[in-house]
């Protein structure tokens, strides 16, 4: 083989070897999909690499999600209250309840009574 014959073969090689990176990157087949379209792409159904959540993760990632949702909406606080502030709600989780705004005893019984239910934070 002369020298062009062989540095056209390698060239070809790199080319399909770089159609082929891009193609699995981009998820594409070169086969029929299930649109019957030759070389499109199919959407990735694959969950590898994302652990699939249970319900009672989604249930306690939406209470999350509400908690932090209520206590950023009325102003309030988690830790020490602001100077001069006298809270008067409450955000808290009672037993077999979603998160609500309620009046500060309520978040008082909680906190200091030891009353059922999760004391989220005050609120002027």
């Amino acid at each position: 083989m002369t020298w062009r014959a062989t540095a056209l073969v390698g060239l070809a090689v790199v080319a399909v070897a770089l159609i082929v990176v891009i193609g699995v990157t981009a998820h594409w087949s070169p086969t029929s999909t299930a649109t019957g379209t030759p070389g499109t792409s199919a959407p990735s159904t694959s969950t590898a690499g994302r652990p699939r959540l249970t319900a009672a993760q989604r249930a306690e990632r939406q209470r999350a999600a509400a908690v932090a949702g209520l206590l950023r909406r009325n102003h309030c606080w988690t830790g020490q209250a602001p100077a001069g502030v006298t809270p008067s709600h409450a955000v808290v989780t009672l037993p077999d309840a979603e998160p609500a705004l309620v009046t500060a005893e309520v978040g008082f019984g909680i906190w200091l009574d030891g009353d059922p239910g999760v004391l989220h934070g005050f609120c002027p």
